[in-house]
Protein backbone atom coordinates (compact mmCIF):
# COMPACT_ATOMS: atom_id res chain seq x y z
CA UNK A 1 0.00 0.00 0.00
CA UNK A 2 2.75 2.73 0.61
CA UNK A 3 6.23 2.95 -0.64
CA UNK A 4 9.46 3.88 1.22
CA UNK A 5 9.47 7.76 0.81
CA UNK A 6 13.26 7.43 0.61
CA UNK A 7 14.28 5.07 -1.63
CA UNK A 8 10.86 3.90 -3.38
CA UNK A 9 10.66 0.62 -2.36
CA UNK A 10 7.02 -0.97 -2.82
CA UNK A 11 7.19 -4.08 -0.51
CA UNK A 12 7.49 -2.14 2.95
CA UNK A 13 3.79 -2.11 4.48
CA UNK A 14 4.08 -3.40 8.05
CA UNK A 15 8.41 -2.60 8.26
CA UNK A 16 9.36 0.03 10.81
CA UNK A 17 12.79 0.31 8.69
CA UNK A 18 13.11 -0.06 5.30
CA UNK A 19 15.86 -2.07 3.52
CA UNK A 20 17.37 1.44 2.40
CA UNK A 21 17.69 2.19 6.08
CA UNK A 22 14.28 4.99 6.23
CA UNK A 23 12.52 4.80 9.44
CA UNK A 24 9.05 3.62 8.24
CA UNK A 25 7.20 4.57 11.73
CA UNK A 26 5.34 7.31 10.91
CA UNK A 27 3.47 5.29 7.85
CA UNK A 28 3.20 2.17 9.98
CA UNK A 29 1.11 4.30 12.35
CA UNK A 30 -0.58 6.42 9.59
CA UNK A 31 -1.87 2.66 8.08
CA UNK A 32 -3.25 2.30 11.96
CA UNK A 33 -4.81 5.67 11.98
CA UNK A 34 -6.53 4.61 8.45
CA UNK A 35 -7.87 1.41 9.67
CA UNK A 36 -9.18 2.90 13.35
CA UNK A 37 -11.09 5.89 10.95
CA UNK A 38 -12.75 3.17 9.07
CA UNK A 39 -13.66 1.04 12.06
CA UNK A 40 -15.41 4.57 12.99
CA UNK A 41 -16.94 5.38 10.31
CA UNK A 42 -18.62 1.83 10.13
CA UNK A 43 -19.50 2.48 13.92
CA UNK A 44 -21.53 6.22 12.89
CA UNK A 45 -23.17 4.04 10.39
CA UNK A 46 -24.57 2.03 12.77
CA UNK A 47 -25.66 4.85 15.38
CA UNK A 48 -27.24 6.51 12.34
CA UNK A 49 -24.77 9.37 11.35
CA UNK A 50 -24.01 9.23 8.29
CA UNK A 51 -22.20 12.58 8.44
CA UNK A 52 -20.02 11.68 10.91
CA UNK A 53 -18.79 8.40 8.53
CA UNK A 54 -18.24 10.40 6.24
CA UNK A 55 -15.49 12.92 7.63
CA UNK A 56 -14.08 9.68 8.81
CA UNK A 57 -13.98 7.82 5.49
CA UNK A 58 -12.78 11.11 3.62
CA UNK A 59 -9.96 10.37 6.43
CA UNK A 60 -9.39 7.20 5.88
CA UNK A 61 -9.18 7.66 2.21
CA UNK A 62 -6.82 10.35 2.37
CA UNK A 63 -4.42 8.59 4.63
CA UNK A 64 -4.86 5.47 2.46
CA UNK A 65 -5.42 6.39 -0.91
CA UNK A 66 -5.85 3.80 -2.58
CA UNK A 67 -7.97 1.79 0.13
CA UNK A 68 -10.93 0.79 -2.10
CA UNK A 69 -12.99 -0.64 -0.10
CA UNK A 70 -13.11 2.90 2.00
CA UNK A 71 -14.02 4.43 -1.40
CA UNK A 72 -16.97 1.83 -2.09
CA UNK A 73 -17.92 3.07 1.51
CA UNK A 74 -17.45 6.15 1.03
CA UNK A 75 -19.76 6.11 -2.04
CA UNK A 76 -22.61 4.41 -0.16
CA UNK A 77 -22.67 7.50 2.79
CA UNK A 78 -22.43 10.08 -0.24
CA UNK A 79 -25.65 8.70 -1.83
CA UNK A 80 -27.38 8.43 1.48
CA UNK A 81 -26.62 12.13 1.76
CA UNK A 82 -27.95 12.13 -1.78
CA UNK A 83 -25.24 13.51 -3.20
CA UNK A 84 -24.74 11.58 -6.24
CA UNK A 85 -22.50 12.76 -8.05
CA UNK A 86 -19.60 12.47 -5.20
CA UNK A 87 -21.00 8.93 -4.62
CA UNK A 88 -20.07 8.30 -8.45
CA UNK A 89 -17.07 10.37 -8.53
CA UNK A 90 -15.63 7.89 -4.83
CA UNK A 91 -17.61 4.48 -7.10
CA UNK A 92 -15.53 5.06 -9.99
CA UNK A 93 -11.99 5.78 -7.79
CA UNK A 94 -12.67 2.47 -6.00
CA UNK A 95 -13.18 0.71 -9.57
CA UNK A 96 -9.89 1.99 -10.87
CA UNK A 97 -8.43 0.70 -8.12
CA UNK A 98 -10.32 -2.93 -7.69
CA UNK A 99 -12.15 -3.27 -10.69
CA UNK A 100 -12.99 -6.81 -9.35
CA UNK A 101 -15.09 -6.18 -6.34
CA UNK A 102 -18.22 -8.15 -6.13
CA UNK A 103 -20.67 -5.00 -5.52
CA UNK A 104 -18.70 -2.11 -8.03
CA UNK A 105 -21.84 -3.00 -10.60
CA UNK A 106 -24.91 -3.28 -8.30
CA UNK A 107 -23.43 0.17 -6.70
CA UNK A 108 -22.97 1.40 -10.32
CA UNK A 109 -26.74 0.71 -10.94
CA UNK A 110 -27.98 2.07 -7.89
CA UNK A 111 -26.23 5.77 -8.96
CA UNK A 112 -27.47 5.76 -12.10
CA UNK A 113 -29.03 8.98 -12.50
CA UNK A 114 -32.59 8.42 -12.97
CA UNK A 115 -34.87 9.65 -16.03
CA UNK A 116 -37.13 12.80 -15.12
CA UNK A 117 -40.61 12.36 -14.73
CA UNK A 118 -42.51 14.45 -17.32
CA UNK A 119 -45.34 16.89 -15.51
Amino acid sequence: MYSCPACGADAVEGLAVCRCGADLLLLVRLNGMADAWFNRALEALARGAPGRALEYLAACSAARPTDAAALRALAKVWAQLGKRAEARDALERAAEIDPGAPELEALRKALRPRPRKLR
